[in-house]
């Protein structure tokens, strides 16, 4: 009788805890960093970055803001990476990609990265932070997506980097590819750098 009772008590003191246990429908992912600071520091954006921790980076190259009188600074370390009308015309849209030569990721999650834009003035050592708008879009395997749209509007010639907020790529789950549009002065990409650090993301890799 004692025993029963007891365990009567137990399970109703349980319930307030197992209630406030965080669900196991969508786990929240373990989310690894890209911060390219293992490139070469180089003034201009010349080092494409290609295959980079599990992913493929299209378009995109890699430059130092610490190099640089004015500008936008790295969200951390020295590097960003960027893109511009000259990297998509020599390889295309700027993208993040799980489908590449020799790839053994199936698919990733994108948890949130650090932007900002700037004008393209060669990127050399004065550069100047732009306004911008930045759409990011994620591609399922099923060929449908996802979209949002952030906005970068700095007051100086020296600025930081704007973090996305927590759980704002919370849809952004079991991705085949994530792209990026920087448009600026006019609603063009020709008029803007995009610029991005920090980008935290989930793989899972393929089953052999």
């Amino acid at each position: 009788m004692f025993s029963q009772s007891f365990r009567a008590v137990s399970s109703l003191l349980l319930l307030p805890l197992i209630s406030s246990l965080p669900t196991l429908n969508h786990p929240v992912p373990i989310c690894e960093v890209a911060d390219f600071d293992s490139f070469p520091l180089s003034v201009l954006n010349i080092n494409y970055i290609g295959e980079y921790k599990s992913l493929y980076w299209q378009a995109m190259t890699v430059g130092s803001s610490t190099l640089q009188i004015t500008g936008v600074n790295a969200h951390s370390g020295n590097n960003v990476a960027a893109w511009s009308v000259d990297t998509i015309l020599l390889q295309g849209t700027p993208a993040i990609l799980a489908d590449y030569r020799d790839s053994k990721t199936e698919s990733f999650d994108l948890c949130g990265f650090a932007y900002g834009c700037a004008l393209p003035t060669g990127q050399g050592a004065v550069a100047v932070p732009s306004k911008c708008t930045l759409t990011v879009k994620g591609y399922f395997g099923s060929g449908k997506s996802v979209e949002k749209v952030l906005t970068y509007d700095p007051t100086g010639l020296r600025e930081e980097m704007v973090e996305t907020p927590d759980g704002l790529f919370s849809e952004f789950r079991g991705l085949k590819k994530v792209i990026f549009e920087a448009t600026g002065l006019l609603g063009t990409s020709a008029t803007v750098v995009g610029l991005i650090d920090d980008v935290s993301y989930a793989v899972k890799l393929k089953d052999y």
